[in-house]
């Protein structure tokens, strides 16, 4: 299955509160489903609607993605050992091609970036597995900042058909 796999700190390691991308902003309007995951975080085939103000809740209105961080729920919540995200949110009753699916922005920096696709779906991946071995590049960071790229530093936002949407 084709997609792109791109990694956005909107902040460029520059904030000086946090390297993270708790503090970013999500809204996916058109996202009312989710794929249920199982604990090594591959869809189970169920598909599931997403309450309003639950950890998954980025269509009723935007959310910081460390919204729900203090949640229950939170720790595992993208399988299996993993904390954050990582899962595929489903796109139903998209106006146009033209229509933003998804709306990421920084308050601190200000930069925003909107998405627009043809596939089903979105995966958003807060980067849990980054192990701090991939260097953030010399034009960013702030100084003294550890100089890679943490657990829970940078997002994925993925454009996908329904995925293991063949085995499900």
């Amino acid at each position: 299955m084709v997609t792109t796999h791109p990694y956005f700190n909107l902040d460029a390691f520059a904030n000086p509160s946090t390297d993270l991308i708790w503090n970013h902003t999500l809204h996916l309007p058109y996202a009312k489903r989710n794929l249920a995951a199982d604990a090594g975080a591959l869809p189970t085939g169920e598909i599931i609607t997403i309450p309003v103000n639950s950890s998954d809740d980025f269509w009723s209105s935007p959310h910081q993605l460390g919204f729900a961080t203090g949640r229950p729920d939170f720790t595992g919540h993208c399988g299996g050992a993993c904390t954050g995200y990582n899962g595929q949110w489903l796109l139903d009753d998209v106006p146009s091609a033209d229509s933003v699916v998804a709306h990421l922005a920084s308050p601190w920096s200000g930069i925003t970036a909107d998405f627009r696709t043809n596939q089903a779906g979105i995966v958003v991946y807060t980067c849990y597995w980054m192990d701090g071995s991939i260097l953030i590049k010399s034009d960013q960071g702030r100084t003294g900042g550890a100089g890679n790229v943490k657990s829970s530093g940078c997002v994925a936002i993925e454009a996908h058909d329904w995925v293991d949407g063949i085995n499900q």
